[in-house]
């Protein structure tokens, strides 16, 4: 089985930020530990304290101005302490990455959490055909999701796909419904919240420093990133990771 770890940057209400984003982390199952013991490694070498009760999660890491992340003052270095941290699966290979960055007022009336949600359980289902159709095995997967407040509109919606399917047909691929888990407990979730809000700011504010190394763990085929999508305005002139190997790909 593989576990799509799941959480969310950006704020829907705030009229400020121009995207939301879903950003994930793919494990398979007998990598699990492997990459809890690579993450809980780096944060000891961190030196901040009991690395148990440290949460790794991006605006504070990145802001500075909340729990044991205040303590540390240069902002370098807690950029650099985020970068280790994305770093720190780059070297496994049961890991993918997934993310969707969807343009708020472009998908209007829609709702951009909902959406995003249905765009990455699409990815992963598609990902789970393909590792079949490659390996000849049958691979469940799973989605662990941070608790939030998306979290009863998102678990009516994976019961709606469960029975009716969605845009793009029935995810037979997935085994239940998401699970909703406490980030604080789960260092996956932790990871998965540095992926989107690395997203996020590349899409926000075009800052790649901690998106662009990730780019190689995004699940792709063909030379086609699959495990990226931008939900954005229809427009030619997007040159994103996303979109420019979707128009490479289709050449």
């Amino acid at each position: 089985m593989h576990i799509l770890y799941v959480d969310d940057s950006g704020h829907v209400e705030n009229p400020n930020e121009r995207h939301f984003v879903l950003g994930g982390i793919s494990v398979f199952e007998r990598g699990i530990f492997h990459a809890i013991k690579a993450a809980d490694n780096c944060v000891t070498q961190f030196g901040l304290g009991n690395a148990d009760e440290i949460e790794l999660h991006g605006s504070p890491m990145y802001s500075g101005r909340s729990g044991v992340w205040s303590t540390v003052r240069e902002r370098p270095k807690r950029e650099q302490m985020i970068k280790q941290a994305l770093a720190s699966f780059q070297n496994s290979a049961s890991v993918r990455l997934f993310a969707v960055a969807v343009d708020k007022a472009a998908v209007g009336p829609e709702d951009p959490v909902l959406l995003a949600f249905e765009e990455i359980c699409n990815r992963f289902n598609l990902f789970l055909q393909r590792n079949q159709n490659r390996t000849g095995e049958s691979q469940r997967g799973l989605i662990v999701m941070d608790e939030s407040k998306h979290e009863q509109p998102l678990q009516a919606l994976a019961r709606h796909f469960r029975v009716n399917g969605a845009r793009w047909g029935n995810f037979k691929n997935l085994a239940e419904v998401p699970f909703f888990v406490d980030s604080r407990a789960s260092r996956l979730v932790q990871l998965a919240d540095l992926v989107a809000y690395a997203t996020f700011r590349k899409y926000e504010f075009q800052d790649g420093r901690f998106f662009d190394d990730m780019i190689p763990k995004f699940d792709s085929d063909g030379g086609v990133i699959h495990g990226l999508v931008h939900r954005r305005a229809a427009r030619p002139d997007c040159y994103c990771p996303a979109c420019h190997s979707r128009r490479w790909g289709a050449r």
